[in-house]
């Protein structure tokens, strides 16, 4: 199953407030094409990210894909969920979101738009793992 990531008004404004600084700028000063193409560049990779980002579940693992980079977890690694509001870089576009424990001291933070269907499929897979009260809080009011 696979889970877009939430994005919220502060990742909206900043990626798509510098993809469009990115295409103004070039035509108001007369730019190089080299300048151009790495503009260009810089935008078309913004753009893979925002649309680009999600989580799927799919034999057994968690595989998180942020733009171009990807990357797996087992599931059955996974020790703790937890909810978070923390802005820093992550795989993620919105700062509502949840922080995975998983291995021995690895941590990662996602943001999947439906928290609540995502923790329960979770634990469909492992239901050894631990959740918080912050996340059973939430999963619980919704």
């Amino acid at each position: 199953m696979f889970y877009s990531s939430k994005k919220d008004a502060f990742f909206t404004f900043l990626i798509w407030g510098l993809v469009i600084v990115f295409n103004i700028v070039p035509m108001l000063d007369p730019t190089p094409i080299s300048a151009i193409i790495v503009i260009l560049l810089c935008s078309l990779f913004l753009l893979w990210i925002w649309f680009g980002t999600g989580y799927k579940m799919e034999d057994g693992k968690l595989k998180i894909v942020f733009g171009p980079i990807r990357w797996s977890i087992s599931i059955q690694d996974i020790k703790k969920v937890d909810k978070v509001k923390n802005p820093f870089a992550a795989p993620a576009l919105s700062i509502d979101r949840i922080e995975l424990l998983y291995g021995n001291f690895s941590v990662v933070n996602i943001s999947p738009k439906n928290k609540k269907e995502f923790v329960e499929n979770l634990l469909k897979i492992n239901p050894h793992i631990e959740l918080t009260k912050k996340i059973q809080q939430e999963i619980l009011t919704k």
